[in-house]
């Protein structure tokens, strides 16, 4: 009996950390909008139920406007980032590092290049030839040889091309391949871009829409929130 009790707590016990982890695999899913409601409500929450005069009210609808714009520039930091930019402040500082102060030192950079060393290939035929002085049969003989020759430079030139031919395809492939992969991340990329910061634009969207309205009637805000 205690053993099947303890297999029912068993039981029990993991649906729940099934459960709770289903609810946390929730949670991740909607933070920026969980995120975006808690920003906004703690303090209506807490002005509706302590009450709020007109320069808190005004106050906290600046810091929703922030908060809202500091949104845009973490989708823009983001971007550039997805695309392999450098961050505004790096660039800022790039920018400044190269302002030309008048004390400046003059720098001279001096380079040396160095070329590759020409090469080239060569080939060497050769032939068989029976002499001004040689018999029908030599002559003949010498024929022979140099078709069997030429037969032997054809096989071979006919067996480099081929291989040059199935290496011009090799690459072919393998470059077809790597720009279909780099195509790929592209498209990744963008679709990122486009729809991947939706959510921080519409929390930003919500912190501003609210932050305007605190800033805009703090004061009809504080008399009804009385």
């Amino acid at each position: 009996m205690l053993g099947v009790n303890s297999g029912g707590i068993c039981a029990l016990m993991r649906k729940l950390l099934l459960w709770l982890k289903s609810i946390f695999d929730w949670l991740v899913d909607w933070r920026y909008f969980c995120l975006s409601l808690l920003v906004v409500g703690v303090p209506v929450v807490s002005g509706l139920h302590y009450g709020a005069d007109e320069a808190t009210i005004r106050i906290t609808g600046m810091v929703l406007q922030l908060l809202g714009i500091g949104t845009v520039a973490w989708g823009i930091h983001t971007t550039r980032k997805e695309f392999g930019h450098p961050s505004i402040f790096t660039l800022w500082h790039q920018r400044l590092s190269r302002f030309p102060f008048f004390c400046n030192r003059v720098v001279t950079i001096t380079s040396d290049i160095k070329l590759p060393a020409m090469t080239g290939t060569g080939r060497g035929h050769a032939s068989v030839s029976g002499g001004p002085e040689a018999t029908i049969e030599a002559r003949v003989q010498a024929l022979e040889e140099n078709l069997q020759i030429v037969h032997d430079r054809v096989s071979k030139t006919q067996n480099e091309m081929d291989q040059g031919f199935r290496k011009y395809s090799e690459a072919l492939k393998q470059e077809e391949q790597v720009r279909e992969k780099e195509d790929q991340n592209i498209r990744a990329k963008l679709e990122a871009t486009e729809t991947g910061g939706l959510h921080i634009s519409a929390m930003g969207a919500l912190w501003l829409f609210v932050g305007v309205i605190m800033s805009t009637v703090p004061v009809e805000l504080a008399k009804w929130l009385k």
